[in-house]
């Protein structure tokens, strides 16, 4: 049996024809599918399309004479584990942030308690106009998650932000947010079934069986970074002062362990330097701990010659005590403490340096202000193929969340992200590295570097 049901709302727009993708990979990861269509999507796309891929019934009135459930909007929505909207317009936002529910779609939306994710595809004014921002916001407040689109050409040959999110990245937001805990995801039912017994909850490794057997998260099963290896620094570094004081910051790796367990998912080997972490790092991949920037720097060159890409994500100290005590250092009869400190080694400076061939160099820039010309200048100072920039003052950005908020930097230009999960900006940063390996296949030798 499918180890989850997803709902598939599918509205009105030019996008709809997209929501087929979508519907085979979400069958390709072993999910069940039902389809939901507003009147208006059945002009793009006839249900019997859906049908035929699905072999269920589409519902586009709960009414119709040929629906074989009276009540369909209470029990199609009882029976999923997430609603997935593709394409979202701005009618069925606008909907759903205002209660109303004046057709089968947006009915299922107030009857569900699934987790619901919405991709929205419509026209750049519609999309920026100060009403749809407003439901936008108001969804978001009451738990909503959003694929936001992305810029381009739209159907209307205008260019600008409004165009449908990538199918590949649509169903691996839908697949995060189905491996999340309820307290994350909005709850689960217990009338799901699997093999292993009904499930009764969801671990950050997947369903939990009543019988407690911790089944597998589905995945996108895709492959586009097979042939990588990434190198990820993560977590925060520990300067030593004395054998019971240190000198550290707020990191607690989540960030850096989200890119390595996506880049895992996505057939990539991934190697993990890990200084001090507050969260279990995935499995599958190789770790290596190094608690001090010294002890990082030193992990990094050793591997670094076999990896295709690293990912600078560890918050490195800056500076380290020049002198560490052999002994705890005592406070009687002392006013005050002078502490003399040391640069410590510039890890993604050296192996910028040391690069050759095709290896991708890509760091964070955690700031509080001007946060995108330090990360600017940060590219350019330490020939960097992308910097992802982020102000870790803002709210549901920065240490110790679940949620990011970041721009992404490359020399084609920035991409300025909203509120997401760290696994949702994760797979946006691969994206980003299989988009740099397209436009320059050969990664050609930059200045300085042979």
């Amino acid at each position: 049996m499918a180890e989850y049901r997803i709902g598939l709302g599918v509205t009105g727009g030019i996008a709809a024809y997209k929501a087929i993708e979508v519907m085979r990979h979400l069958q390709k990861a072993g999910c069940e599918v039902s389809v939901a269509m507003t009147r208006h999507a059945t002009e793009f796309v006839r249900p019997l399309t859906f049908r035929a891929l699905t072999d269920r019934h589409v519902i586009v009135d709960d009414y119709d004479p040929a629906n074989p459930d009276p009540i369909a909007h209470i029990n199609f929505s009882q029976e999923i584990d997430l609603l997935l909207i593709v394409p979202a317009t701005a009618n069925i936002i606008a909907k759903f942030a205002n209660g109303i529910a004046d057709d089968f779609l947006s009915s299922t939306y107030l009857a569900s308690t699934a987790p619901v994710l919405i991709a929205p595809a419509m026209n750049v004014t519609m999309w920026e106009h100060a009403a749809t921002q407003r439901n936008l916001e108001r969804l978001k407040a009451d738990g909503v998650r959003f694929v936001d689109p992305v810029a381009g050409e739209l159907a209307c040959k205008t260019v600008g932000t409004g165009k449908l999110e990538d199918v590949e990245n649509i169903v691996r937001q839908a697949l995060t947010v189905l491996s999340e805990p309820p307290a994350v995801a909005g709850g689960l039912r217990v009338s799901q079934r699997s093999a292993g017994g009904t499930i009764i909850g969801r671990s950050g490794n997947g369903a939990v069986l009543s019988d407690g057997e911790v089944k597998p998260p589905a995945t996108a099963g895709g492959s586009d970074l097979a042939g990588e290896h990434i190198l990820i620094t993560v977590g925060g570094t520990r300067e030593a002062i004395d054998p019971v004081r240190f000198i550290s910051n707020h990191s607690s790796g989540k960030m850096g362990f989200a890119v390595a367990a996506a880049a895992r998912d996505r057939g990539a080997k991934v190697t993990v330097v890990a200084a001090s972490t507050s969260v279990e790092p995935p499995d599958g991949i190789e770790l290596i701990r190094a608690i001090s920037a010294q002890e990082m720097f030193d992990a990094v060159m050793e591997k670094v010659a076999d990896a295709t890409v690293f990912i600078g994500a560890a918050a490195v100290a800056d500076y380290a005590p020049a002198n560490v005590a052999d002994m705890k250092i005592k406070k009687e009869g002392k006013d005050g403490f002078l502490l003399e400190l040391k640069k410590t080694p510039d890890i993604l400076s050296e192996v910028s340096k040391r690069r050759s061939g095709r290896q991708l160099v890509i760091g964070f820039a955690a700031e509080t202000n001007d946060v995108i010309e330090y990360a600017k200048s940060k590219m350019a100072k330490k020939n960097l193929d992308m910097v992802i920039a982020n102000d870790i003052t803002a709210q549901g950005a920065g240490f110790n969340t679940d949620t990011n908020i970041a721009t992404i930097l490359t020399p084609q230009g920035e991409t300025a992200l909203g509120l997401m999960s760290k696994r949702a900006l994760a797979d946006k940063i691969l994206d980003e590295i299989i988009n740099l390996r397209r436009s320059n296949p050969a990664n050609a030798a930059r200045s300085g570097n042979s």
